[in-house]
C-alpha cells in the first residue's frame, strides 16, 4: 500500500499540469460550497439580529372600521395604564390601504409623483420613531381633528424637490394639503409614503376596514400581554381585535437559512456533478499518456489490481488536494467578506469535511477509468 501511495503521488507530480485543472475545478466547487453556507449563516445573524433590534416588542393591533369613530387619546389611555407598554399609536401601512395618490407641488410645478399612501397619528409616529426633517409631529388632540393635513415621507419630499414645509403645501389628487412635517424612519414604507390624519383619511375616502395601532412593549410580548391589549382597546368586544406580533429573531433565523440551504444544496448537487464529470475525463486522458507504463507494470509482473489502484489513489489525492485547497480558500472569501460586511463569521463544522469529500469524488471519477484500463492486454499497451 505504501510503495502504491509513492508512486501514485510521482504519478501526480510528473503530471502537475493534467492534474491541476482537476484540482482548480474541484477547489472552486469546494469554494463555493464553503463561501455560500458561511456567508448565508452570518447574513442570517446579521439580518436576524438587526430585525430583532428593529422589531422586539412591537405589536399590531387590528382593529374593526368602526374604531374610526374613537379618537386616539380614547384608544390609547388604557394601554399607558400598563407599565409593560411604553409607546402606542395608530400607524396604518400601505399594504392594508392597497391604493396610491398622486402628488405634486402646489407652486404650479407639472412634476408629480405616485406614491403609495398610509395613516398616521403623532402617537403612531413617535411609536415608529420617525425622524423629522422639517415641520413637526404635532398633538394628537390637534393632529387627529384636521380634515386637510398630512406627514409626507422624505423620499416623496426629495423627488418634487419639497424640502421645507414652510414651502407651502401639496396637491393630492387635485386636492390641496396641509403639510405637517417631513419624515423618515428605519422602516423604508414611511419614507416612501404619504401618511394622512384619521380625519384626513376620512375626508378622503381611504380608511380602510381595519384601523391597525402599533404598540411598543417594554418586555417580552407573551399570549397574556396580547390578550390585555385586545381587552384595553376594546373591551366591549376583546375578540374583534386581533393582536399580532412580530416573528423572533429564532424564527426569522430558521426562515433565511431554510431558504439558503436549499439553494447551498442544490448548488453543491451542480458542484460536484461537474467535479465529477472534469475528474474522471482528466483521469481518462491521461489514461493514454500512461498506456507503455501500466503494460511495463503489467509485463513485469504485477497485478492488475495493482495498476488501478495506482489509478484510484492518484484520482483520490487529487480529489483530496482539491477540497483542501477549495476549503482553505472558501474559508478566506468569506471570513474576509465578513468581516467587512458583517462582524458575524460561522463556520459549519460540516464543512470541515469537505476536503475528505473531495478524496471520495476523486475516487468515485477514478473507477471507472481504472476498470477500463484492466482490460486491455499488456502486449497490446506495449505495443502503443
Amino acid at each position: 500500500m505504501k510503495n502504491s501511495l509513492m508512486l501514485a503521488l510521482k504519478s501526480v507530480l510528473r503530471r502537475w499540469r493534467r492534474n491541476l485543472i482537476s484540482l482548480i475545478v474541484t477547489a472552486a466547487g469546494v469554494a463555493a460550497l464553503v463561501v455560500l453556507p458561511s456567508m448565508s449563516i452570518g447574513s442570517s445573524e446579521a439580518v436576524s439580529n438587526r430585525l430583532d433590534e428593529a422589531t422586539r416588542s412591537r405589536i399590531t393591533v387590528l382593529l374593526p372600521w368602526e374604531t374610526w369613530e374613537r379618537t386616539e387619546q380614547s384608544l390609547i389611555a388604557p394601554l399607558k395604564t400598563s407599565s409593560a407598554i411604553t409607546d402606542a399609536g395608530t400607524l396604518v401601512k400601505p399594504e392594508r390601504m392597497s391604493t396610491s395618490v398622486t402628488v405634486r407641488n402646489d407652486k404650479g410645478s407639472d412634476q408629480s409623483v405616485q406614491s403609495t399612501a398610509g395613516i398616521a397619528t403623532p402617537s403612531g409616529l413617535r411609536t415608529a420613531k420617525v425622524a423629522v426633517r422639517s415641520g413637526g409631529i404635532g398633538a394628537d388632540s390637534v393632529i387627529s381633528n384636521l380634515p386637510q393635513a398630512i406627514y409626507v415621507g422624505s423620499r416623496i419630499a426629495r423627488e418634487l424637490g419639497y424640502s421645507n414645509v414652510a414651502s407651502g403645501g401639496l396637491v393630492i389628487d387635485g386636492v390641496k394639503y396641509s403639510v405637517l412635517g417631513i419624515v423618515s424612519s428605519e422602516e423604508a414604507w414611511i419614507s416612501a409614503s404619504v401618511l394622512f390624519t384619521p380625519a384626513s383619511a376620512q375626508t378622503a375616502g381611504l380608511t380602510p376596514n381595519q384601523r391597525e395601532l402599533t404598540v411598543a412593549a417594554s418586555g417580552e410580548v407573551t399570549e397574556k400581554l396580547k390578550k390585555w391589549i385586545a381587552t384595553a382597546v376594546s373591551p366591549a368586544n376583546p375578540e374583534g381585535a386581533t393582536v399580532l406580533s412580530a416573528p423572533s429573531a429564532q424564527e426569522l433565523r430558521a426562515e433565511i437559512l431554510e431558504r439558503g440551504n436549499s439553494l447551498t444544496t442544490l448548488i453543491a448537487i451542480i458542484a460536484g456533478v461537474t467535479g465529477f464529470l472534469t475528474l474522471a475525463a482528466t483521469t481518462f486522458a491521461s489514461l493514454t499518456e500512461r498506456r507503455r507504463e501500466m503494460g511495463l507494470y503489467l509485463a513485469l509482473g504485477y497485478g492488475t489490481r495493482f495498476v488501478a489502484s495506482q489509478i484510484v489513489v492518484e484520482g483520490m489525492i487529487v480529489g483530496f488536494l482539491g477540497g483542501l485547497t477549495g476549503f482553505l480558500v472558501g474559508t478566506a472569501i468569506a471570513g474576509t467578506i465578513s468581516a467587512f460586511s458583517f462582524p458575524l463569521f460561522f463556520l459549519p463544522p460540516v464543512l470541515l469535511g469537505l476536503p475528505l469529500a473531495g478524496g471520495l469524488l476523486g475516487f468515485l471519477s477514478a473507477l471507472l477509468p481504472a476498470l477500463a484500463a484492466t482490460r486491455v492486454a499488456p502486449s497490446e499497451l506495449l505495443r502503443d
